[in-house]
């Protein structure tokens, strides 16, 4: 059964030419399943090597926070960001916008290209136990206990992070446990 004209441009496809030479596309097909094939935008990203990834893994003592800084550039491409967050223990995680507190080089935090083959760096700035004061503003928070199994909170529906912004991310745990924080983004600059 052929794809109605109507659908193309619409799916994945590759390009084909019909007797007349007019171009038309007809949709990539598996062989043995008939599924269309296609990969979500952000993995198109990752391709591209516009994805990134960040991984921290820390023993949080007693009762104590861990906090991250990041700062997104001013500049039109814009971080689509997702996270997620592990503890053995009871834990509550908050995301601050616009923080005042300051990047500190020493404690910097090194994002890495989900595209191994890509030389591209991310825009974006990361260091652990910032200084000085002010956290921000909230756009997310968790909070959540423990039952003899690891707890994780995750927010799968991206974030697009304001250019320009400092933003905070900090973990306070009930108990002394190994917490894991991990960020995924990619940059893209917007069409609009």
């Amino acid at each position: 059964m052929a794809i109605p004209r109507v659908m193309v441009g619409r799916i994945a496809s590759t390009d084909t030419f019909d007797q007349t030479g007019s171009r038309y596309r007809t949709a990539r097909l598996d062989p043995s399943t008939h599924a269309q094939v296609s990969i979500d935008y952000a993995h198109h990203e990752i391709h591209g090597g516009s994805g990134y990834t960040l991984s921290y893994p820390i023993t949080v003592p007693i009762a104590a926070e861990v906090e991250i800084r990041m700062a997104t550039a001013s500049s039109a491409k814009w971080a689509h960001m997702v996270w997620s967050f592990t503890n053995d223990a009871a834990f509550s995680v908050d995301i601050f916008e616009t923080t005042t507190k300051a990047h500190e080089a020493a404690n910097a935090l090194t994002p890495i290209n989900r595209n191994r083959n890509s030389a591209n760096t991310s825009g974006l700035t990361f260091c652990h136990t910032p200084s000085g004061s002010g956290d921000g503003t909230t756009i997310w928070s968790f909070a959540g206990g423990s039952n003899k199994t690891v707890t994780t909170a995750e927010n799968r529906n991206e974030f697009i992070l304001k250019s320009g912004t400092a933003y905070l991310i900090n973990l306070t745990a009930t108990s002394a446990d190994v917490a894991h924080i991990l960020l995924d983004w990619y940059e893209h600059t917007d069409k609009n």
